[in-house]
């Protein structure tokens, strides 16, 4: 009977000790990109990485392909800088930086330069 009773004690026990371990993994579990980390080298990274991605978004409109842009990054705030054709390419680039995961803010300093064709 006592048997019995360290079984069971020990059955109900095991549900808590893997809860108590779930709840340490999280605790130690790497900051995500949305997590201050204080940690130059880890925002040095989701900059690296958010960079690449706001440039890829760019890169896949057409009226941006020439790569005549360039982009920087500094804890998710991105500065535009280069020349575009007209406002309207300057105002879609900043619209397609703000739809990339992890900018929070845009500084668009993008110049237009108008091209004239001969005739």
């Amino acid at each position: 009977m006592k048997l019995r009773h360290n079984i069971y004690a020990v059955l109900l026990t095991l549900p808590l000790f893997a809860l108590t371990a779930c709840d340490r993994n999280t605790a130690s579990a790497p900051m995500n990109a949305t997590q201050d980390s204080g940690n130059s080298q880890t925002s040095q990274f989701d900059d690296s990485s958010l960079n690449r991605s706001v440039s890829n978004a760019l890169l896949r409109d057409a009226a941006f392909s020439d790569n005549s842009i360039s982009v920087t990054s500094d804890k998710g705030h991105i500065t535009l800088n280069g020349s575009v054709a007209s406002l309207q390419d300057k105002n879609r680039a900043t619209e397609i930086v703000k739809e990339v995961i992890g900018v929070t803010r845009v500084q668009n300093n993008l110049e237009i330069i108008m091209t004239t064709s001969s005739y």
